[in-house]
C-alpha cells in the first residue's frame, strides 16, 4: 500500500545516457524551488536517496533559544536544556526578558557540567550561550555503551560492598558515579537523534540507523541498572544499623555476582550479535530471577524496617538481572535482522 505522502514515478531517459526522475510539484512549490536551483542528493546505506532542498554547510551550528520566564523553577529550565541537548542543537542560548537571576545562571552552568560537550562561551545580564564541543566520532555510541557497562558494573559491586561493610563513604561515591552514567546515556540518545537528521553521521561512527536505535535502547537499560546500583548505595547510607545477617548477605552477594555475570554475557552477546549465547543468557537470567524471588520470603520473616530494606535490596538485584535479559533479547532481534539481510 502506497503512503499518502509517497508517489510512484517512472525513471525516464532524456539523453544518450542520462536518466532522470521528476520531483513532485507540491514538494517543489512548498520549498519554493525553480529551474536552475540546486538540491543536495545523498545516497543512504540502504540504497535510498535523500533530497534536501536547502543548501546546508557541513558542521554549520544549529541554534536553539531557550526562553526563561519570570519565576520559572530551575528544574523546568534544566529539563528544557536537556531536551535541546538531546535534539542535537550545538548552540544553546538561554535568554530572559529581564535581568537573569543568579539561581538561573547557576542552573545553566550546572547543566553544562551535567552533560558531555556544552561549554559556556558568552554571558550577559539576560543571557547565557553554550556551545556543544563534543564530537560523536570521538565518543560514538558503541564506546558510550561499553563505558556505561564498566561503570554500572563497578557501581553495583561497590554498592553491595558498601551495604555489607557499612561503608558510607563508598556508598556516596557510588551515588556520585550515577551522574557519569547519565551523561553517557544522554550522549547516546543525542547521537541517535543526530543520525535521524544526518544519515552520513552513521557511517562516520560505524553504525546504521537500526544499530543506533538498539544502542540507545541498551544505554537506557544500562542507565536503569545504574539507578538500581544507586538505590542499593542509598540503602547502605541510610541503614547502617539495619544490615543483613551474614547468612542472608552471603546469599545476596552470590546472587549479585551472578547478576553481573549475566549482564556481562548479555553485553558481549549484543555486540557479537550472538543469538545462541543470548538465548542461553536469557534462560539463565529467568532461572536466576526465579531463585532470587524465592529468597524474598526468607528475607521478610519479620515486618521490621530491616526486612523491608533487605527486600528492596534484593528487588534491585532482580531488576538488574531482568534488564540484562532485555539486552540479550535485543541481541537476538539484531542478530535475526542481520541474518535476513
Amino acid at each position: 500500500m502506497v503512503r499518502k505522502d509517497m508517489e510512484s514515478r517512472k525513471v525516464q531517459k532524456t539523453g544518450v545516457s542520462t536518466i532522470t526522475v521528476s520531483l513532485p510539484k507540491e514538494w517543489v512549490s512548498a520549498n519554493k524551488l525553480k529551474a536552475g536551483d540546486q538540491v543536495n542528493v545523498e545516497v543512504q546505506t540502504d540504497g535510498s536517496l535523500v533530497i534536501d532542498p536547502k543548501e546546508r554547510k557541513k558542521g554549520e551550528p544549529v541554534r536553539s533559544v531557550v526562553q526563561v520566564e519570570r519565576d520559572e523553577p530551575t528544574e523546568h529550565l534544566t529539563r528544557k536544556l536537556i531536551g535541546a541537548y538531546l535534539a542535537g542543537f550545538n548552540i544553546i542560548e538561554v535568554r530572559s526578558k529581564e535581568r537573569m537571576g543568579l539561581d538561573t545562571k547557576h542552573a545553566v552552568k550546572d547543566f553544562a557540567r551535567l552533560v558531555i560537550g556544552p561549554e559556556v562561551i558568552e554571558e550577559t545580564s539576560n543571557s547565557v550561550v553554550m556551545h556543544d564541543l563534543s564530537d560523536p566520532v570521538e565518543l560514538p555510541q558503541k564506546k558510550c555503551v561499553r563505558r556505561m557497562h564498566l561503570i554500572v558494573e563497578s557501581m553495583h559491586r561497590d554498592a553491595v560492598t558498601a551495604f555489607d561493610n557499612g561503608d558510607e563513604g563508598l556508598a556516596k561515591d557510588v551515588i556520585d558515579r550515577d551522574q557519569d552514567v547519565d551523561r553517557l546515556y544522554w550522549m547516546t540518545v543525542k547521537q541517535f537523534n543526530l543520525i535521524q537528521k544526518d544519515r552520513s553521521l552513521a557511517d562516520k561512527i560505524g553504525v546504521d540507523i537500526y544499530d543506533s536505535m538498539s544502542l540507545m535502547l541498551v544505554a537506557r537499560m544500562m542507565e536503569r541498572i545504574g539507578d538500581h546500583a544507586e538505590k542499593i548505595a542509598k540503602l547502605a547510607v541510610g541503614t547502617l544499623e539495619q544490615r543483613a545477617s551474614e547468612k542472608d548477605m552471603a546469599r545476596v552477594k552470590k546472587l549479585s555476582e551472578e547478576a553481573l555475570d549475566v549482564l556481562a554475557r548479555s553485553v558481549e552477546a549484543f555486540f557479537l550479535h550472538d543469538i545462541n549465547a543470548s538465548n542461553n543468557t536469557i534462560d539463565r537470567a529467568l532461572k536466576l530471577a526465579q531463585d532470587a524471588g524465592a529468597l524474598m520470603p526468607a528475607l521478610q520473616v519479620s515486618a521490621n524496617k530491616g526486612a523491608a530494606i533487605k527486600a528492596s535490596f534484593l528487588d534491585s538485584i532482580i531488576r538488574t538481572i531482568m534488564y540484562s535479559a532485555d539486552i540479550a533479547e535485543l541481541a537476538i532481534n539484531d542478530g535475526m535482522r542481520l541474518e535476513k539481510t
